[in-house]
């Protein structure tokens, strides 16, 4: 699942590992979010040693992005506030940095920590 450009001096491709990484970063520097969830073990992510284990999932479609990824959020913020600024700060870091069009960022909370701050 890669983008691919055709510009006059080659080939480009955006590999779906840079887009999660784009992610990654991006939600986690928001204010509210604890973590990015981690996907459930199974026995294929023990068997490949470079598997990610957060639970980030993109999906291309002509050359259109939709993400998919479950967070873990901070006690004490405003879930919804939250979500909707991951949504944006993704979307936007994703096309500044890929050229690559999002139409949707689908966020799952699953959990909220009341760990204290360090």
């Amino acid at each position: 699942m890669e983008k691919t450009a055709t510009p006059k001096k080659g080939t480009l491709r955006v590999s779906e590992s840079v887009i999660v990484t784009i992610v990654k970063n991006t939600a986690s520097e928001i204010d509210g979010i604890f973590k990015i969830a981690a996907k459930p073990i199974s026995i294929k992510s023990l068997l490949q040693s470079s598997a990610d284990p957060s639970d980030i999932k993109i999906s291309m479609l002509d050359g259109v992005c939709k993400i998919s990824m479950s967070v873990i959020t901070k006690s004490g913020y405003n879930v919804i506030s939250v979500c909707e600024e991951v949504q944006e700060r993704v979307k936007a870091a994703v096309q500044s940095m890929t050229g690559v069009t999002v139409s949707k960022v689908d966020i799952s909370v699953v959990d909220v920590s009341f760990a204290p701050e360090k």
